[in-house]
C-alpha cells in the first residue's frame, strides 16, 4: 500500500488535539496524526509475471541535482534532462518508471543510503536531509503501478483500487525528535493498525473470505484456530460484497381469529458468522407490522435482543480519563465468569454488570490501572414472554447438540426441518377480518462497538408477507359454517375506498377506476367464482387456485372489470363460488355506480 501522512502528527502544545485551536506560535491549528493510503484490491492477469513498482521522486525543480528519485545500481538510468526524478522525457520515461519494478525505500530513509551501500545508489545530500527530517512537500509525486497487460486497441482493462484512512498512526507528540538519525525509533512509535484493518476491510469486501464464488472448491487461504477455520483471503474471483447482518429468519404468517400469528425460526441466523470479524454478530430479531409493503407503513411491534453489555475500560490517565469500549459485547454469563466472586464465579448470581457506572466502577483487584463500567448494549429485551411479548414456540426445547440439522434426532426438528430450539411466535391481535395486513421478521447484528459502527439490519421491506385474519368465528375455508363473504357490499362509487385503505394500496401512480376491488372471504383455496345479472347472464368468472398453505388463499379480488374487459354497470348481481368437490354457495351483490 502506498501511504503518507503528516511527518510530525502537528502536535500542540506537547499533545495531539481533536479540535482546531489558537495557538500564538501557529495561529489556528489541529492536530493530524492520521495516515492515508492507496492500494490494489485486484488486476486483470498480465502479459507475464506482475510486476509491482513503487516511485518518488523530488518535486523541488532546479538546480538538476534536486531532480532526483530513488534508482538501484542494477536498475540505474537517467532521463534525458540528467536526473533520475521527473520522467520528462516522453513515454518511453514514463513507461519505464511505471514497470521497472522497484519498491522505493521510504523518503524518511534517505539518510540511511550511503556511497557505499550495494543496492541504491546514494541520494544527493540536501535532498537526503529534507526527505529525511520532514519529508518533501506535497508536490513530491508518488507513482503506484502494476503491469504489463496485452491491450488491443479500442479495449480496456479495470484496475479497481482503494483510498484508505487510517485513525492514530501518531501515538507520541514527541517522535519527531528521534528523525533523521534514529528512524527505526519513529517507525516503532507509529500505530499503524487502524490503516492496516481499512485496508483489509477494502481488501475483503472486494473479495470476500471464504466464499466460493466460481464454485469451484477453493474459497481462499486459511487457518485453523481453536478448532475453527478462519477464512484470511478469498477466492480471488471479485465479490464487492460489504457487511451484512446475519440473514433474516424464515417466518410464515397464519391467521388466528382477528389476528395473526407470526412464527420464525432462527436456526440460521442466530448461527452466522459475520465475513469480516469472524465472529458470531447475531444481536436479534425486530418484527414489522403495517398495512402495506412499504417501509413508511411498516412500524415496529415486537423486538428480542439478546442480552449483552459493552465495557468501557479506562485509558489509564488520571489526568484525562477517558472509558474506551475495547471488545464485542459481553453476555451476562461471561461477565460473571470472569469478575464473579467465589469459589465459582460463573454460578455468582448476585453478580450485576449495571451496579457498575462510570461513577462507581469496577477495579480489578491486584490491577489498579483495570478499571471498567459496563452498559446495556441495545435494548436487553431477552426474556421471552417477560421483556418481549415474543415467545419460544418449545420452550422446553434444550439447546441442540450440533447446530447441523442432519446431526440431530428428528424430534428436535420441526415440521420444516429446522431447530425447534430456534422456533419463535407473536400473536398480533385486535385486527379487522376484511383487510390485508403486511409483516417482516428482520434481524441484526451488534456491530462494533470499538470502532462506533452501529449494528446492521435486514432490510425491513424484502420478504415481506401479507396475510388477512380469520373472522371471529376462528372457522376456516372449508369448515362446517364457513360462509363465503363479500366486501363492500353495497359496492358504492362514492365510498373513498381509497381514501380509507381498501384500494389501490401503493399503486399512487393508477388512476381511480384502476383500483376498484370487491373482495370474497372465505373462499376455498382452489374454487370458481362466478359474477351473473339478474338476467343469468355471465359478467365475468375468477378461476382461484392458490396453495392452501397460503395465508392468502382465502380470499380474492374482483377488478369491476367484465369479462368484454369494460367497467361493470350500477345493478343488483349474483354470486357464485363452486369448490373441487362441487359445493357451491350463493349470495347477492349490490354495486352503485
Amino acid at each position: 500500500m502506498m501511504w503518507a501522512a503528516n511527518t510530525t502528527g502537528d502536535p500542540v502544545d506537547g499533545e495531539f488535539v481533536d479540535d482546531v485551536v489558537w495557538t500564538l506560535e501557529q495561529g489556528w491549528i489541529k492536530s493530524a496524526p492520521d495516515a492515508h493510503g492507496v492500494l490494489f484490491l485486484g488486476y486483470p492477469p498480465t502479459s507475464g509475471p506482475p510486476k509491482l513498482s513503487y516511485n518518488w521522486w523530488s518535486g523541488l525543480g532546479d538546480p538538476i541535482e534536486w531532480d532526483f528519485g530513488p534508482r538501484r545500481r542494477d536498475n540505474y538510468r537517467t532521463f534525458l534532462s540528467g536526473g533520475t526524478g521527473w520522467p520528462y522525457d516522453g513515454d518511453a520515461c514514463r513507461y519505464y518508471v511505471m514497470s521497472n519494478g522497484e519498491i522505493d525505500y521510504d523518503l524518511l530513509y534517505s539518510m540511511s543510503i550511503k556511497f557505499d551501500d550495494p543496492v541504491w545508489l546514494p541520494p544527493p545530500a540536501d535532498i537526503a536531509e529534507i526527505a529525511s527530517t520532514l519529508g518533501l512537500p506535497s508536490a513530491q509525486p508518488n507513482l503506484l503501478s502494476v503491469g504489463s497487460f496485452d491491450i488491443p486497441p479500442g479495449a480496456t482493462v479495470n484496475i479497481p483500487w482503494a483510498f484508505v484512512g487510517g485513525r492514530n498512526l501518531h501515538t507520541d507528540p514527541n517522535n519527531s525528535a528521534n528523525l533523521p538519525y534514529a528512524v527505526n525509533t519513529f517507525y516503532g512509535n507509529l500505530d499503524f493498525s487502524d490503516l492496516i484493518q481499512n485496508a483489509t476491510w477494502a481488501k475483503w469486501i472486494y473479495d470476500n473470505p471464504g466464499l466460493d464464488t466460481d464454485g469451484d472448491g477453493y474459497a481462499g487461504e486459511f487457518a485453523m484456530c481453536d478448532g475453527d477455520t478462519v477464512y484470511t483471503s478469498g477466492d480471488g474471483i471479485p465479490d464487492w460484497q460489504v457487511a451484512v447482518p446475519p440473514p433474516p429468519p424464515e417466518f410464515w404468517l397464519e391467521p388466528v381469529p382477528l389476528g395473526l400469528r407470526v412464527r420464525f425460526n432462527g436456526t440460521k441466523s442466530e448461527a452466522a458468522m459475520d465475513l469480516f470479524s469472524s465472529e458470531v454478530d447475531f444481536e436479534g430479531y425486530r418484527i414489522y407490522f403495517g398495512l402495506d409493503e412499504r417501509e413508511s407503513s411498516l412500524h415496529l411491534v415486537a423486538s428480542y435482543d439478546v442480552e449483552d453489555y459493552d465495557k468501557f475500560v479506562w485509558n489509564g490517565d488520571p489526568d484525562d480519563v477517558r472509558f474506551f469500549i475495547m471488545d464485542i459485547p459481553f453476555t451476562r454469563d461471561s461477565l460473571r465468569c470472569l469478575y464473579g466472586t467465589g469459589a465459582d464465579p460463573c454460578g455468582d448470581t448476585a453478580f450485576d454488570p449495571l451496579s457498575y457506572t462510570r461513577s462507581s466502577p469496577y477495579v480489578v483487584e491486584g490491577f489498579p490501572d483495570s478499571v471498567f463500567y459496563f452498559l446495556p448494549h441495545e435494548g436487553n429485551t431477552g426474556e421471552f414472554g417477560v421483556t418481549t411479548p415474543i415467545q419460544k414456540v418449545y420452550p422446553d426445547e434444550p439447546y441442540p447438540a450440533s447446530l447441523n440439522v442432519d446431526s440431530v434426532p428428528a424430534e428436535a426438528l420441526t415440521a420444516e426441518g429446522n431447530l425447534k430450539y430456534f422456533e419463535y411466535e407473536l400473536i398480533i391481535e385486535n385486527l379487522l377480518p376484511t383487510v390485508p395486513y403486511w409483516v417482516n421478521v428482520t434481524t441484526f447484528d451488534f456491530g462494533a462497538p470499538s470502532l462506533r459502527l452501529q449494528g446492521l439490519e435486514t432490510s425491513t421491506t424484502l420478504g415481506a408477507k401479507s396475510a388477512y385474519p380469520l373472522p371471529s368465528s376462528g372457522l376456516r375455508p372449508g369448515d362446517a359454517g364457513a360462509e363465503v363473504y363479500v366486501y363492500p357490499n353495497p359496492y358504492r362509487i362514492d365510498g373513498d375506498y381509497r381514501d380509507l385503505g381498501l384500494e389501490g394500496r401503493t399503486q399512487e401512480d393508477r388512476p381511480d377506476h384502476r383500483v376498484r376491488a370487491i373482495r370474497f372471504g372465505n373462499v376455498p383455496a382452489k374454487c370458481t367464482i362466478s359474477i351473473y345479472s339478474l338476467d343469468g347472464d355471465l359478467v365475468r368468472r375468477l378461476d382461484h387456485d392458490m396453495d392452501p398453505s397460503d395465508p392468502n388463499s382465502s380470499h380474492a379480488t374482483w377488478n369491476l372489470i367484465t369479462r368484454n374487459t369494460q367497467m361493470v354497470v350500477s345493478g343488483l348481481y349474483y354470486w357464485v363460488v363452486e369448490a373441487e368437490d362441487g359445493s357451491t354457495q350463493m349470495g347477492k351483490l349490490v354495486i352503485i355506480m
